[in-house]
């Protein structure tokens, strides 16, 4: 499979960007992870994002001083990471981006998400599922484009979830955290129940940057 592979830095945090170009992949491509019997009924799109997500994680393990060792697959679809490292995977069209880190004796964990930029028209048909009413008059009262702010909260809440799924080890939705303060480079969520360890209130403050047609917002914890 044809891809490029790229860097860019967001909170301090170096971040693996590879665009694949997925006409180009094969199914022979896939032996190259160990646990590509796991992905044998994908369909062709599905097998080249993620091969094209652990590329990018592999780059970013070694990046970070681990082994170059494609992340597994666990239960819950979630990545397995090495022992003493933590990370994320996000991919979207043709791009697939991955951070990782070491982990210590604290809780330690990342999530990172790329969201192509919503629509006005779209925006409006997800604001519900994504919004509680108090967010949304948030959006409203601030000078941010409403597809704008949605699309930045949006991917904010889907990165701050997976950052915290190893402490949770469940999925869980929308209306688990709320939006209270963006500004030009971060989006400041709080948890509005308990979630692992962490408690209802607790806030998380995370850097997004606008990428090509979209956004990646990163939690780091």
């Amino acid at each position: 499979m044809n891809t490029e592979l790229t860097t860019l830095a967001l909170n301090q945090r170096t971040l693996f960007c590879l665009r694949f170009t997925p006409d180009s992949f094969a199914a022979q491509d896939l032996l190259w992870l160990p646990h590509h019997p796991m992905l044998a009924r994908a369909v062709m799109s599905r097998k080249a994002e993620h091969l094209a997500g652990r590329i990018a994680a592999v780059h970013a393990l070694r990046h970070a001083g681990g082994p170059a060792t494609p992340p597994g697959i666990g239960a819950h679809r979630e990545p397995l990471w090495p022992a003493g490292f933590t990370g994320s995977i996000t991919h979207a069209g043709n791009l697939a981006l991955a951070a990782v880190k070491p982990t210590g004796e604290r809780f330690s964990s990342l999530g990172i998400d790329y969201q192509p930029l919503l629509t006005a028209n779209d925006a409006q048909k997800l604001a519900d599922g994504v919004l509680s009413g108090d967010e949304r008059a948030r959006i409203q009262a601030a000078s941010v484009p409403f597809h704008l702010a949605l699309s930045q909260i949006f991917s904010a809440k889907e990165s701050l979830f997976k950052a915290l799924f190893p402490a949770v080890q469940n999925w869980f939705g929308f209306e688990c955290a709320q939006a209270v303060a963006l500004t030009s480079d971060t989006v400041t969520l709080e948890l509005t129940c308990p979630l692992g360890p962490f408690p209802m209130g607790s806030r998380f403050t995370l850097g997004w940057l606008p990428f090509g047609d979209g956004i990646i917002t990163l939690a780091d914890l």
